[in-house]
């Protein structure tokens, strides 16, 4: 409808400048909307052809930008439907899968080293021995009666 709204309100205009006597050549104006270009068809039926170079370019187009094709590319495919989908999977296992159970599985994983196992036993064991009235450590790591000893020879 505006397009027709334009192109009315376009004849209007140049009906008033041929009838007041200037150039119908002056009256060329651009749509900033839709990018239309009225001009009066006498005129441009007498305008020279413009002189066109066929440029070969490859066929092979090696830089092509995705983005003039769909501007909210994420560099998945060439199809945006396809683009989208792939972006949402990247997303999903990224960040749902990989951070979300990895970190669980990290933070269930076993002792490492030992490490809380051997301060378990050790506070046990220091128990026991005040409990006992024995000394919390030895000079002794093994008990010297059972460690049997070769004989000396001479």
């Amino acid at each position: 409808m505006a397009a027709g709204l334009l192109g009315l309100c376009a004849r209007r205009l140049l009906a008033a400048a041929a009838t007041r006597g200037r150039p119908a050549a002056c009256l060329r104006w651009e749509s900033s909307s839709s990018r239309a270009v009225i001009a009066p068809s006498a005129v441009v039926g007498k305008r020279a052809a413009e002189p066109t170079m066929r440029w070969q370019e490859d066929p092979d187009v090696e830089d092509e930008n995705l983005y003039e094709k769909n501007p909210d590319s994420h560099g998945y495919d060439k199809d945006p439907v396809v683009d989208v989908w792939n972006m949402r999977v990247v997303f999903f296992f990224g960040f749902s899968i990989v951070l979300v159970l990895g970190s669980t599985f990290v933070a269930y994983l076993p002792d490492y080293r030992m490490q809380e196992w051997a301060r378990r036993e050790a506070e046990r064991l220091v128990k026991y021995r005040e409990a006992n009235g024995l000394p919390i450590m030895e000079s002794n790591c093994f008990d010297p009666s059972k460690i049997q000893l070769p004989e000396d020879e001479d």
